[in-house]
């Protein structure tokens, strides 16, 4: 009992204290997730595989996340990877079927939909702005990476900013996701693909390289608005 104790307070030191071995380890589980998807993309019953290892991957996220154990861009390692090669290696109905198996249960687990009435009102607005720009945004690359970005900035500016959670309920970006393939659905337009390509790319440069930029850039921030005394 006193070894498990003593290695799991170990592991909180790491998450807490040594960050580029926090990323490293992350980016180990990031890889073997993702090793995992590609396995279960073999078997025949894939797409029950794909919402059980949604639901553990959302129950994960929701228990070290609101420990703050894993920080928004580590739980955006786990699923962006997997959602940017379904888009580049399945087509049509398969490709659809594959992405909602695979993100559906993450969202309605991680998805904090209990928090209030406000917070309700406040989550259908940001997303229907959101959606209503991914609307004039498809048509374009630049217009497309501009909202991409924009999301991205919004998801780890409200992460760091606010409780855990807080920035799934005004910036999900697994619902936008969501959203967007039923619009392509219903509209049978392929432009929406090109831009939920473009949205996931940009996500994992988010994902992978947002912690580096925010520890690097930390000290300068703080030392910026940090008042001078005479």
């Amino acid at each position: 009992m006193e070894f498990i104790t003593t290695n799991f307070e170990n592991l909180i030191y790491i998450y807490e204290h040594i960050f580029w071995l926090k990323e490293c380890l992350t980016l180990l589980q990031s890889a073997l997730v993702f090793l995992l998807v590609l396995w279960i993309l073999r078997r025949k019953q894939k797409i029950e595989f794909l919402l059980y290892l949604s639901a553990c991957i959302g129950i994960a996220c929701v228990y070290f996340g609101d420990n703050e154990y894993w920080s928004d861009n580590d739980i955006l390692k786990f699923i962006a990877p997997a959602s940017l090669y379904f888009f580049y290696n399945t087509n049509g109905e398969e490709r659809n079927a594959i992405l909602f198996a695979f993100l559906t249960p993450y969202f309605i687990i991680s998805y904090e939909f209990y928090r209030g009435l406000e917070f309700a009102i406040a989550s259908i607005l940001s997303h229907s702005l959101a959606i209503f720009s991914i609307i004039i945004a498809k048509n374009t690359y630049y217009l497309s990476l501009f909202i991409s970005v924009v999301v991205g900035l919004l998801f780890n500016y409200i992460g760091a900013t606010t409780s855990p959670g807080t920035n799934d309920l005004f910036i999900n970006p697994v619902l936008l996701t969501l959203a967007t393939i039923w619009l392509e659905i219903y509209k049978k337009n392929p432009l929406y693909t090109n831009f939920l390509k473009i949205f996931w790319i940009t996500l994992i440069c988010f994902a992978y390289f947002g912690s580096w930029l925010f520890c690097v850039t930390q000290p300068f921030i703080a030392s910026f608005f940090q008042p001078n005394h005479p």
